[in-house]
């Protein structure tokens, strides 16, 4: 059932030569876009795009000015929540059932003793 002018030979012979051709187109077409196709990109960039402006200074004394600015508030942040927080205690401490107790007997009678109580429970 071999037709008379087809070999099995001839048929590996010809895959083998289309795989080969297909090859070299391939590494053809690789080798003629790398040539070409990577200086395209950059004469076009050049064309449409403007050339970068050059780089100021000023930017980094601006952050750092902005920087210390920041940090300044912070610490003006953290000095009021620190008072806040004396303050409180401050207040907690004087509101205190021992505190108002000796502060009554401080006047009651203002004598050394009682002073130094009403200092010690009162702060």
């Amino acid at each position: 059932m071999s037709t008379p002018g087809f070999s099995t030979w001839k048929l590996a012979l010809g895959i083998a030569a289309g795989i080969w051709l297909g090859f070299a187109a391939v590494a053809l077409s690789c080798a003629l876009l790398y040539r070409y196709l990577p200086q395209a990109p950059a004469e076009v960039a050049k064309r449409v795009l403007p050339a970068p402006a050059p780089a100021r200074p000023t930017a980094e004394d601006a952050n750092a000015a902005m920087f210390q600015q920041y940090l300044e508030s912070q610490r003006k942040l953290q000095a009021e929540q620190n008072q806040k927080v004396e303050q409180s205690e401050r207040d907690k401490r004087f509101n205190s059932a021992p505190c108002q107790f000796w502060r009554q007997q401080y006047q009651a009678d203002p004598s050394e003793k009682n002073r130094v109580k009403m200092d010690a429970y009162c702060g």
